[in-house]
Formats: structure tokens, sequence, C-alpha cells
């Protein structure tokens, strides 16, 4: 944390700006290479490269994406049903006070519009994949 304190007070002090391009874009440059070095990694005491498995069992960026967004699927549904009665509930005990009917017609709303955005998505992800898997 120092390091880094001491840096940004270095940093501070440059009074023009290809100073701190050049000082920032040194750093960059210096990190970039350690991640650079660490693609290949060692062979361990055996002789066998290391080998990363993955726990996902996900292929590729369109399996994740899709995997991602049926997680929220399953996650908003029960938000949306609960803002639905919570409508509902809000309708029942307005009992005729115009605010109270408003507040209810907002929050009905709210939750079909919530609801319309998740199956759109889904919809969208699915137009989109059939397309591109056309080509």
């Amino acid at each position: 944390m120092e390091f880094f304190q001491k840096n940004l007070q270095l940093l501070k002090t440059y009074s023009s700006m290809w100073y701190r391009i050049t000082y920032l874009s040194s750093i960059i440059w210096f990190l970039s290479t350690a991640v650079a070095f660490a693609e290949n990694p060692p062979a361990v005491a055996g002789g066998a490269p290391v080998k990363l498995i993955n726990p996902l069992k996900i292929g590729s960026a369109e399996e994740l994406l899709t995997t991602i967004l049926g997680v929220v699927v399953i996650l908003a549904t029960p938000f949306i049903v609960f803002f639905i009665i919570y409508a509902g509930f809000l309708y029942v005990t307005a009992r005729g006070n115009a605010e109270q009917v408003t507040k209810a017609n907002r929050a009905l709303t709210y939750a079909i519009i919530g609801g319309v955005i998740i199956i759109g998505s889904v919809a969208i992800a699915t137009i989109v994949k059939n397309i591109v898997s056309t080509f």
C-alpha cells in the first residue's frame, strides 16, 4: 500500500501530462509482462506440466452467457411473482383511495415490465444464437 501511495504522490508532482502518460504506461507495461510470463506454467517436480481444470464445465462464451442468463431468469422469477402479488395486495388495501390505487398501478406496471424484460432477454439471446449459428 505504501508503494502505491508513494507512486501516487510522485504522479501528482509531475506537472506535465506527458510525464503522467509515460509513467502510467510504464507501470501498465511492467504489469502486463508479469502476466505474459505467467502464461506457460513451469513443470512440476515430476516433469509434467501443470494443467488447470475448468470447474464450470463451460467450453465457450456462448455457453457462459446462456448459463448466466438462465441463472438470472431463475432468480428473477420469484421476485416478479412477489411484486405482482404485492401489487394485488396494494389494490385490495387501497379501498378506493386514488393515491393507493396509483401506487398499486405503478407496482403492477413495473412488475410486468420487469417480467417482459427478463423473458425478452431470453428471446433475444435465442434469436441471436440462431442467427449466428446459421452463418
